[in-house]
């Protein structure tokens, strides 16, 4: 599949969703997550531990991701967010970012927002105004490096997601 995508629907996760969750996860493996991690991931969504949405296009789920603020903190995390690789650099990866950020900027007492990801997709988060915190190699599985990133909520950050996601 070529081309960006112009129409995507993103709404809340339900359970209807895991299988098509598990598929996006896949078709990912190995480049950005190894098969080991598919129980880890399954057992997340299941929890329903955070605000955890998917996008979609027609009746097909092509992403997923979710984002969750701890009791009493000023930090959000961005959590298990992923695309399908045939939909990789068509703009749904942006779609879903956005979408979240909006929705977390939307609470005035976070001040910030992390995440944990890959080296190869730090370039990603840092387009969007991320910056890298720490990195360790193979972090999470040897070939895949740990990298923590985080963005500060100021003003104009609120500003930018505010356009972004519009």
């Amino acid at each position: 599949m070529d081309g960006p995508v112009s129409k995507f629907e993103i709404r809340a996760y339900s359970t209807a969703d895991r299988m098509e969750c598990q598929r996006v996860f896949q078709s990912n493996v190995p480049r950005f997550f190894r098969e080991h991690e598919l129980p880890e991931f399954l057992e997340f969504i299941d929890r329903g531990d955070c605000q955890y949405l998917v996008i979609r296009i027609e009746d097909r789920v092509i992403g997923c991701g979710g984002y969750g603020v701890r009791l009493g903190s000023e930090v959000a995390d961005l959590c298990w967010g992923m695309v399908d690789a045939d939909f990789h650099g068509r703009g749904a990866g942006e779609a879903l970012l956005w979408e979240r950020l909006s929705r977390i900027a939307s609470e005035t007492s976070i001040r910030a927002v992390r995440l944990g990801t890959s080296q190869w997709t730090q370039g990603f988060f840092q387009r969007a105004g991320f910056s890298i915190q720490s990195s360790k190699v193979d972090g999470y599985a040897l070939g895949i490096d740990e990298v923590e990133m985080r963005l500060e909520l100021t003003a104009e950050t609120r500003e930018l997601i505010a356009r972004r996601a519009g």
